[in-house]
C-alpha cells in the first residue's frame, strides 16, 4: 500500500502484487453485482480484518500513528477501536469509488449530506488565475471528481501512481470516467511547467499536500510533533498567482458524504515575501487538516510511520 513499507523481496512483491490484481477487480465486480452498498461495505471490512491479521507491520505503524492523533498511549484500547476502524473506512472508500463510479452521477450526489464553502471555490475561479484545490488523503477524496462535474467543472489530479500496475488501470479508468484528468509523478520531483500552464489557462488543478514524497519540505507542528509537509502546491502557487483553496471530504456515521471548501490563500511571490507566505498558508492548511482528523480520526489514511518517516533513515 505504501512504498515506504514494502519489501526488498522480489518475491514477496510479486505475491502482493497477484493479491491486489485480484483483489481489486473483485472489488469492482462486488460494486457492480451487489445494489446495495451497505454489503459491499461489509465484505470490505473482512477484507480489511484480514489484512490486518496477515499484515502485523502496517497495524504497528497505523498503531502508532493513532496513538499520535489522540494524544493516548499505544496500547489504550480506543488506539486500537480507532486504527482498526482506520482500515476499513479506507477499504469501504474505494468501494464507494468503485460502486459510484460505475452508476449515474445522480446515485452519489443523493449522498452528499453536506456541501460547505463552494463559494470560495467558485469566487477563487472567477478571477481567472487558476485554483489548486488542496486535499489530502482522508475521507473519500475520489469522489470529488463527481461533484465538480456535476457543477460543470474539470480537474486536473496530480497523483502518485499505486505501485500495483492493476491498482491503478483500474482507478484510471474510474477517475476518467468522473471528469477527472490524471496527471501521474514520481516520487523525487517533477516538472511544474504543465501544471503553470494550466493554472494559467484558468484551470482546477488537484493536489495533496499531507505526504512529502520528495523530502524537501517544510517542517511544522502537527499533532504535538514537528513533521514535514510538501511545499509544492505553495512554491507552485507563488509562482503563478493561482489561490488555494484546501479541500475535504469525510463520511459521517450514517455514511453519508460531506465535502467542505476553504477561504482562498494567496501565496506572494514577491522577493522577501516567498518563504514567510508560503510557511503561512501551509500552517494554516495543516492546521485545518488537524482540525478535521481530530473530529474524524478514523478518516486519514496513512499506512507507514508518519513522524518517523522510513524514507528519511537509512533502511
Amino acid at each position: 500500500m505504501q512504498d515506504r513499507m514494502q519489501s526488498d523481496s522480489k518475491l514477496l512483491g510479486l505475491l502482493y502484487a497477484a493479491v491486489f490484481g485480484t483483489l481489486f477487480p473483485l472489488f469492482l465486480v462486488l460494486a457492480r453485482t451487489f445494489t446495495r452498498r451497505e454489503r459491499c461495505h461489509d465484505t470490505a471490512d473482512g477484507i480489511a480484518d484480514a489484512f490486518m491479521l496477515l499484515r502485523p507491520r502496517y497495524l504497528e505503524a497505523i498503531l502508532g500513528n493513532t496513538a499520535q492523533v489522540l494524544g493516548r498511549p499505544l496500547e489504550h484500547p480506543t488506539v486500537a477501536h480507532t486504527a482498526r476502524e482506520m482500515v476499513r473506512q479506507h477499504a469501504r472508500s474505494w468501494v464507494d469509488f468503485f460502486f459510484f463510479g460505475q452508476r449515474p452521477p445522480t446515485e452519489a450526489l443523493a449522498q452528499f449530506a453536506g456541501l460547505e464553502g463552494i463559494e470560495h471555490l467558485d469566487g477563487a475561479l472567477a478571477e481567472g488565475r487558476g485554483v489548486i484545490l488542496l486535499t489530502a488523503h482522508a475521507g473519500n477524496y475520489e469522489l470529488g471528481g463527481i461533484l465538480l462535474r456535476e457543477r460543470g467543472l474539470r480537474i486536473h489530479t496530480v497523483y502518485k501512481p499505486d505501485r500495483f500496475e492493476a491498482v491503478e488501470r483500474l482507478r484510471e479508468r474510474l477517475r476518467n470516467q468522473s471528469g477527472v484528468v490524471g496527471i501521474p509523478v514520481g516520487g523525487a520531483g517533477f516538472s511544474t511547467l504543465p501544471l503553470v500552464s494550466l493554472l494559467r489557462q484558468g484551470a482546477l488543478v488537484g493536489m495533496q499536500g499531507d505526504r512529502d514524497f520528495s523530502l524537501n519540505g517544510l517542517s511544522v507542528p502537527f499533532f504535538g510533533r514537528e513533521v514535514s509537509f510538501p511545499r509544492g502546491p505553495w512554491e507552485l502557487s507563488a509562482m503563478t498567482g493561482a489561490p488555494i483553496v484546501t479541500s475535504f471530504f469525510f463520511v459521517d456515521e450514517d455514511r453519508r458524504f460531506h465535502a467542505s471548501f476553504g477561504p482562498p490563500i494567496r501565496v506572494s511571490g514577491a522577493r522577501g515575501e516567498r518563504g514567510p507566505a508560503i510557511e503561512a498558508g501551509l500552517r494554516a492548511y495543516v492546521a485545518d487538516l488537524e482540525a478535521l482528523i481530530r473530529r474524524h480520526p478514523s478518516q486519514w489514511y496513512c499506512f507507514y510511520p508518519f513522524w518517523d518517516d522510513p524514507a528519511r533513515s537509512p533502511r
